[in-house]
């Protein structure tokens, strides 16, 4: 994603940013995780169409909102300007669905949580 290449993401998640699949054993806070994808056949009319969602995470440890905010800002701001480049496959539609900020169980870490829905076309051209 071009999330590692945005400057205004990389300005709240340190150079090169902090961006996991599976957050290390002891992170240093903030920093966003991939979460969970789904992906779903939608076919129709001889288009191989198929819709993706994806959840990105945003962890922090700062004593307010403001850090989640900020990055949650940032990060919505880099995945609303950004071209992906999916090769041969055609992105459809790139909408984010929600955002959202809340207290984690442990009562310390806030979570931002960020969800993206793409709409692929993978018919082939003639």
């Amino acid at each position: 994603m071009a999330l590692s290449t945005d400057s205004a993401v990389q300005a709240v998640l340190g150079n090169p940013p902090r961006l996991y699949d599976s957050a290390p054993e002891n992170p240093v806070f903030p920093y966003l995780t991939y979460g969970p994808m789904r992906s779903q056949d939608i076919s129709g009319d001889e288009a191989l169409l198929k819709s993706h969602t994806l959840s990105l995470d945003i962890w922090s440890r700062y004593g307010g909102r403001a850090e989640a905010l900020t990055i949650l800002g940032a990060v919505y701001e880099a995945v609303e300007n950004s071209a992906f480049d999916l090769g041969a496959i055609h992105l459809v539609r790139k909408q984010i669905l929600n955002t959202d900020i809340f207290r984690a169980p442990d009562g310390q870490t806030l979570h931002g949580l960020i969800r993206l829905s793409l709409i692929t076309d993978n018919t082939p051209v003639n």
